[in-house]
């Protein structure tokens, strides 16, 4: 030790500074007081004659030389937390004899494990414990437990091989090695350097070198550290070890950098890109005089790999390798720090993804006479995934761990994880290049093959054959039901025949087409059955489409009749053939359907192509009688069915509508035209018509499902495809409906559906999955390189089997495109969908959404269906559709459309909305339509949204080079594609806390002057902010006495603080109310002034301060909690004064009585308030362990970049102070009389068994009128409480304006 600390230590105990190491792990104990994995922890299984005293003595000699296990955190009330080095706190060995326990070696561990899920207080507790328990004649577990303040991974292997070898020395009569190295000068080294010039060349080159760089976690989201992790520990045999030493020998690299870059290309495989970002640990020791320190010295700094899978794997090897020479040269610049750095720190960003930890020397420690054995419990908290590999490759022996965030991945990612790393590496180690490799393990991949192994039986037959059968088999029987119109199966069987041997006289056969243009009727399905009869396939054609388009889809099918009404709007060259001129009798059988086999089209549908060319979707007989022969044999369909038929015939879904009746001998009932698009004459129809079998896209469920009349439905099933089915929606359905809910997923080119999925009423999949194959079909989830890839890995989807299309007609080269040969099965065929998929460790297949419609924000992968349901779960619109899109070259934005519904309210729906997504889910913009564009299938046209007019505020432009600079700022910080108006308010235009720091860091860069985010909150407009920028140049705090919230028309409202004496909190009510709102605020803020000597006092001041402010007219008061208190007093006083009152608006305050007698909030009420007042849950925070202590609280504030944290110490210390003055004068104060009525917004979500009333202000007002705020107390000045708070103050102001004015003209 030095000098200084021998002589700290002489006077008590030493005390130093916290390292750099140390600080950011101190930073996240107190963020997460009760979470457990900052212990970190081993058993040491010791077989042998163990001399158990020598070996006491040799850990009491160790952990004398290590300082570091008697640390204690010092907190200090200005913020420099100090360690203090204190021998007492030196733990002393445990040792205990289990042998009496029925299973000795259970007992041991499971009090080594209770032990580690205990949390530990560092400013309290010994963060050390040592435990030597016998479990055998011969065997004994040694565990070992400390805090990760005090020590790393490395050094807690050097404090165990030094007990090792003091054990080791004692026994055999040796000399023991050199000491550990002093704690001092561990300290020292960390102080120097941050003093040097090398730390900032460190931070310089980590600015560069992340710039631009996103981590990316395998499960594709991020999540807090979790009190438990997933663990899971396994040995690895020979053929990796032997694969790790080939390949270091071949690239002439150390192995451990070797198998990092593949641990790299590995997690850059999940998450389908070439960049990954990992963290990797520095040991921080070697050269130093830490290298012997048993202490916190490890970092762990990003490690940025490109990964080029076509390159020679030697080449991909050694890049990797110089970036992590690189790194090390700069490895003593804190993570921590670097992303403090990069300003990461809040946004729900990490700097980095998975961390890998290579570990070649970390055997079990060698003790003289004894076999040991390592067993890890705990290294530390685990925030993504953390994957190490333990042991030396040249002894043959090693080990993989792999630890899970359990917020990000359940048991089953990391059992399946864990082989297939091992399996990815032993190949990738042999292999020219990465693209050879596959991803998904050996075992993974037949399991893949066994999830598609879907071969049943089935004829070889035509649908036309099928239906002809039923006709014969049950001429009596009701075929079809329109109208109130029946037609039996021999009547269709005769029409349909007639029609068909008319047809087949126009030329209609096998591989010919035959168009369709009828509206739903009875003849419409004649027609199409006739079409089958007569050998030919139909040609759905929807009328309303642009003339254009017909002419191009006529003459690229060439049909040969046109089944249409007389006057339909129809290319020229079409034949007509109207209802009216069919014949109802056949004089010859129809001989078109003799020719026919399974090879022939059935039908041809028309897609819109990317280009806007239309193309014809050509399928097959066989593939749609495979289709519809499942789904009756699957479901269970019979004569007793009734399926109603109301899907656009041009959508593929109306396929199965049509025909499965016919295979089935059920009922079909026929909807009338357009009714698919009325919830409520659907209801009508299904209760009426006794439906059986329906189907729904998504949307239009949601929007059915909204009609009253649809609920107490019984409906035996009912069918969703054609869009995502949320877990939502499913739930809303069961909620709805009785009857089986089904999702169905299949594109157009694949006979209408190839997955199912039973979305029961048990079913609590989110997402709902598309689920698995349909018999003779198989899903395959490939990646770009078309390797097929493990469940938990997001792929491209791609089908195979017997119902893919033949492809588009006439369109050689697009069929090419989209049906490309099967690399892995000579002679198939694979249909490329456009989606994106990934399976769940049950086999089941999730639909991810479009590979076109894929969005990144802030690198996070965005669910737009997630949001769609918070949007629609608000009751406020009757239809929603969520798009991300980058229109106006801003970056990715997300956009909500709505129909508005009762009571739509854009300011409402946008909070229900923030409280249920995080702020980077949150749509930019709402926009409000009649309808929501659909195409002619019923599914959203989101092609067809119009873009958003997100104007910045009308009004004079900035004219002022100073407005001019700050209009830009706005600009540039929130993306506006114009500079906003001078009366532009930053907070309205989409601001927020975050971007307020931001703009101010900002602005002093530009000005060279620094306002203070005070100034921004009290002046937020360009004009306003820019004023204070020009005034002088002194800091505004924004904690004046009275401030300025909004501009506007009208007379102003004056509102309070709450017990913190701020009032920033009512930012959000003052924006919406469309006038000027001004701030009152505690004086007693300002050290130079004193406290108030009572509540009446407080009053007094506060009335003069608005009557020097207020113009003619009625004064409008409001205040929240205290502030609703001092309302209802200024408003007495005035009133006694002689003035005019208006609106007295109290939030949820009540009267100084029921505050009297309760007890006094006790320590940390004013921190509390603090807390409240940034905009957190006090309560929250504590219970998930933020201590209430000052340098805590500064801490957290400051870190989580709170605009409050960027205050002065005096203005958070004036805050506590009148949070204590408050309090007591709330006691103390009684009220007077005030001979009006008040408006009381009750927070109708809290005071259950308080007492709490607004009842209580009666004996204090002529009158009290009382709305209830679905809010807690502690959030009625937030978005989602502001929403409805402000129309109904905003419709009472003008209210007693209007009243006002007709009492004076009266």
């Amino acid at each position: 030790m030095t000098a200084t600390a021998s002589a700290a230590r002489a006077e008590g105990p030493a005390r130093f500074p916290l390292t750099e190491a140390q600080r950011g792990m101190w930073f996240a104990q107190r963020i997460d007081a009760a979470n457990p994995t900052f212990n970190t922890g081993h058993l040491v299984i010791l077989d042998g004659p163990l001399d158990r005293t020598v070996f006491a003595q040799a850990i009491t000699q160790a952990q004398r030389e290590a300082e570091t296990l008697a640390i204690r955190i010092r907190p200090d009330d200005g913020g420099d937390d100090t360690l203090e080095i204190d021998p007492s706190r030196l733990p002393v060995l445990e040792r205990l004899d289990m042998t009496g326990e029925p299973a000795p070696e259970a007992a041991a561990l499971a009090l080594a494990r209770a032990d580690m899920a205990r949390p530990l207080d560092p400013t309290r507790d010994p963060l050390a414990r040592q435990v030597l328990a016998k479990v055998g004649p011969e065997r004994h577990f040694w565990y070992q437990r400390i805090h990760h303040l005090a020590i790393d991974g490395v050094g807690t292997m050097t404090l165990c091989d030094r007990v090792a070898d003091l054990y080791g020395a004692r026994v055999s009569g040796r000399e023991p090695g050199a000491p550990l190295s002093p704690l001092s000068a561990v300290l020292q080294e960390d102080d120097d350097y941050r003093a040097s010039e090398k730390y900032a060349k460190d931070r310089a080159y980590w600015a560069d070198e992340m710039t631009g760089a996103e981590a990316a976690s395998l499960a594709g989201t991020n999540a807090a550290a979790s009190p438990r992790i997933h663990r899971l520990s396994r040995d690895l045999d020979g053929a990796l070890p032997d694969a790790l030493m080939r390949l270091s020998k071949r690239a002439q690299l150390p192995w451990p950098d070797a198998a990092t870059a593949l641990i790299g290309a590995y997690c850059a495989r999940h998450i389908a890109a070439d960049e990954v970002v990992l963290g990797v640990p520095h040991m921080g020791r070697f050269g130093t005089k830490a290298a012997r320190a048993a202490s916190m010295v490890m970092n762990v700094l990003p490690l940025r790999l490109r990964v080029d899978e076509d390159a020679p794997l030697a080449d991909v090897l050694n890049e990797a390798a110089k970036r992590m020479m690189k790194g090390r040269r700069h490895g003593r610049y804190r993570g921590e720090q670097i992303a403090r750095d990069l300003r990461l720190v809040g946004t729900g960003r990490r700097l980095t993804g998975p961390l890998v930890n290579i570990l070649p020397f970390d055997e079990a420690p060698q003790f003289a006479g004894l076999s040991s054995e390592l067993v890890i419990l705990g290294t530390g908290p685990v925030e993504d995934l953390t994957i190490s590999l333990r042991g030396d490759p040249a002894t043959g022996r090693m080990r993989l761990e792999i630890e899970a965030n359990p917020a990000l991945y359940d048991e089953a990612d990391i059992a399946a994880h864990a082989p297939r790393l091992e399996d990815f590496l032993i190949r990738a180690a042999d292999a020219e290049r990465l693209a050879d490799v596959a991803t998904a393990s050996t075992a993974e991949a037949r399991w893949l093959e066994r999830l598609n192994t879907t071969a049943h039986p089935i004829e070889e037959t035509t649908l036309t054959t099928l239906i002809e059968r039923r006709l014969a088999a049950t001429p009596e029987a009701v075929a079809i039901s329109f109208a109130g119109e029946t037609v039996s199966y021999g009547e269709l069987d005769a029409r349909s025949a007639a029609l068909a041997a008319k047809l087949g006289a126009l030329g209609a056969g096998p591989e010919k087409i035959v168009a369709v243009a009828l509206p739903r009727s009875v003849e419409l399905i004649v027609g199409l059955i006739a079409i089958l009869r007569a050998g030919a396939a139909y040609m759905p054609v929807d009328t309303t489409h642009p003339a254009e388009r017909l002419r191009r889809i006529f003459d690229s099918a060439g049909p040969v009749a046109t089944l249409a009404l007389p006057d339909a709007a129809l290319p020229a060259t079409a034949a007509i053939l109207a209802p009216d001129d069919w014949p109802r009798e056949a004089d010859t059988v129809p001989a078109g359907g003799a020719d026919l086999t399974p090879n022939n089209p059935a039908y041809v549908i028309y897609t819109s192509g990317s280009t806007g060319e239309p193309k014809g979707v050509v399928v097959e007989h066989r593939a749609i009688v495979n289709r519809l022969e499942w789904m009756r044999t699957h479901y269970g369909f019979s004569p007793a069915d009734r399926i109603l038929q109301k899907t656009p015939m041009t959508f593929d879904v109306s396929v199965w509508e049509f025909f499965l009746a016919f295979l089935s001998g059920a009922t079909l009932v026929v909807a009338p035209p357009d009714a698919h698009k009325d919830p409520l004459a659907l209801a009508q129809i299904l209760r009426t018509e006794r439906i059986t079998t329906c189907h729904f896209v998504p949307s239009m469920l949601g929007a059915f499902l909204a009609e009253p009349s649809a609920k107490g439905l019984d409906i035996a099933r009912v069918f969703c495809s054609g869009e995502e089915l949320t877990a939502d929606l499913r739930d809303r359905f069961h909620k709805t409906i009785a009857g089986e809910l089904h999702n169905l997923y299949g594109p157009t080119e694949a006979a209408v559906d190839v997955s199912y999925w039973p979305a029961s009423r048990d079913d609590a999949s989110r997402p709902v999955p598309i689920g698995w194959p349909v018999w003779n079909t198989a899903l395959h989830v490939l990646d770009a390189r078309m390797r097929p890839v493990p469940p938990g890995v997001v792929g491209d989807l791609y089908l195979a089997g017997r119902q893919l299309a033949r492809g588009y007609l006439g369109r050689p080269d697009l069929t090419a495109e989209r049906f490309i040969d099967d690399p892995h099965r000579s002679g198939d065929r694979l249909y490329r969908t456009g989606d994106v998929a990934r399976r769940r460790h049950d086999g089941a297949v999730m639909f991810l959404g479009r590979i076109d419609h894929q969005v990144k924000i802030r690198g996070l992968r965005i669910e737009l269906d997630e949001i769609e349901a918070a949007v629609t779960g608000s009751g406020l619109v009757r239809q929603a559709g969520v798009i991300a899109t980058d229109r106006d070259g801003l970056g990715p934005r997300i956009l909500a459309y709505v129909v508005p519904g009762e009571g739509y309210d854009e300011e409402r729906l946008a909070a229900h909305v923030a409280a249920l997504v995080p702020d980077y889910m949150v749509p930019a913009a709402f926009v409000a339509l009649d309808a929501l564009p659909v195409t002619t299938n019923g599914k959203l046209d989101r092609a067809a949204l119009p873009a958003p007019d997100i104007a910045a505020t009308q009004g004079r432009a900035a004219a002022t080079e100073t407005e001019i600079r700050v209009a830009s700022l706005f600009a540039e910080i929130l993306k506006l594609k114009t500079p906003p108006a001078a009366d532009g308010d930053f907070f309205a235009l989409g601001g927020h806390s975050l971007l307020a720091v931001e703009l101010m860091r900002r602005i002093r860069e530009e000005f060279g002057r620094d306002p203070g985010l005070g100034a921004l909150f009290a002046n937020a407009s360009v004009e306003r902010l820019s004023a204070v920028i020009e005034a002088a140049d002194e800091r505004v705090s924004g904690l004046e006495p009275l401030i300025r919230l909004t501009e506007g028309d009208g007379l102003p409202v004056f509102v309070i603080h709450p017990a913190g004496g701020i009032s920033w909190c009512y930012g959000g009510l003052a924006r919406t109310l469309g006038r000027p709102v001004l701030a009152l605020q505690a004086r007693a803020l300002s050290p130079d002034c004193p406290a108030p000597k009572s509540l009446a006092a407080m009053a007094e001041d506060y009335g003069d301060q608005i009557l020097g402010h207020a113009p003619a007219g009625p004064i409008h008061i409001a205040g929240w909690s205290v502030g609703g208190i001092l309302a209802q007093a200024v408003a007495a006083s005035l009133q006694r004064r002689g003035a005019r009152l208006g609106v007295v608006a109290l939030l949820d305050a009540y009267p100084c009585d029921c505050w009297r007698d309760e007890p006094d909030p006790g320590p940390g009420a004013e921190l509390k308030a603090l807390l409240a007042i940034a905009g957190h849950d006090p309560d929250q925070l504590v219970a998930d362990g933020l201590a209430l202590t000052r340098p805590t609280v500064m801490t957290f504030l400051k870190e989580s970049e709170s605009p409050l944290g960027q205050l002065p110490d005096e203005a958070l210390d004036g805050v506590m102070r009148v949070v204590a003055t408050n309090n007591r004068l709330v006691r103390g104060h009684h009220h007077d009389r005030f001979s009006g009525h008040l408006t009381h917004f009750r927070a109708a979500l809290d005071h259950g068994t308080s007492g709490l009333t607004p009842a209580s202000w009666a004996p204090y007002a002529d009158g009290i009128e009382i709305i209830d705020v679905p809010s807690l107390h502690g959030y009625l000045t937030g978005a989602e409480a502001t929403a409805i708070i402000a129309p109904e103050l905003k419709s009472r102001l003008e209210r007693a304006e209007r009243a006002e004015t007709e009492a004076q003209h009266a």
